[in-house]
């Protein structure tokens, strides 16, 4: 009987790294591509480490044609295209909108493109570290931190300068979403 404790830490140490086991980016990107929502509500805290403040936002996105619509509807009403086509863009939004076009739709082919990604937990329960690996993405971001399970649920994106964004996603209807006019 004294043996068990040691036998059982043996056998799961031997069982262990295939029962542990981060999802494949491969299963993962085909179950995020499979229930990507097309549209979507966020709220957005953003750090600034210059000002030491923190802005809170909220609103939805839609995917279209165009690429990401971002509509913030508080406590400013804005709307940005996130597409890496879009010119009226800032620098710094360039280089974010096929990451976070690639996270929403699952395209980790895309994003192996500028970041080394380590993935944990499972299939419904994941999170992915991103780390860039080129130095035009790296000259802004340190790394973004992203968990979900059946789509993107939360992502922090940790900046250069020191500043944070963290994003909390949650799917919805696309009919749902409104501009938030008060009046509408």
């Amino acid at each position: 009987m004294r043996h068990l404790p040691w036998t059982l830490c043996v056998a799961l140490n031997l069982i262990g790294p295939a029962a542990w086991a981060a999802p494949d980016s491969d299963a993962l990107a085909e179950h995020l591509a499979t229930h990507a929502p097309q549209c979507g509500r966020f709220e957005q805290s953003r750090w600034l480490a210059d000002l030491e403040a923190r802005l809170v936002s909220r609103g939805h996105f839609q995917q279209d044609k165009e690429g990401v619509v971002w509509q913030t509807t508080a406590p400013v009403n804005d709307r940005v295209v996130l597409n890496a086509d879009n010119d009226d863009l800032p620098l710094g939004f360039q280089i974010i909108a096929p990451v976070f076009t690639g996270l929403l739709s699952g395209n980790w082919q895309a994003l192996e493109h500028h970041f080394t990604i380590e993935l944990s937990g499972e299939l419904e329960d994941w999170q992915a570290t991103l780390v860039p690996n080129e130095a035009a993405v790296a000259e802004r971001l340190t790394q973004l931190l992203v968990s979900g399970n059946r789509q993107v649920e939360q992502v922090g994106l940790e900046f250069a300068d020191g500043d944070r964004l963290d994003l909390t996603l949650t799917p919805a209807t696309c009919g749902s979403l409104d501009d938030g006019d008060p009046a509408s």
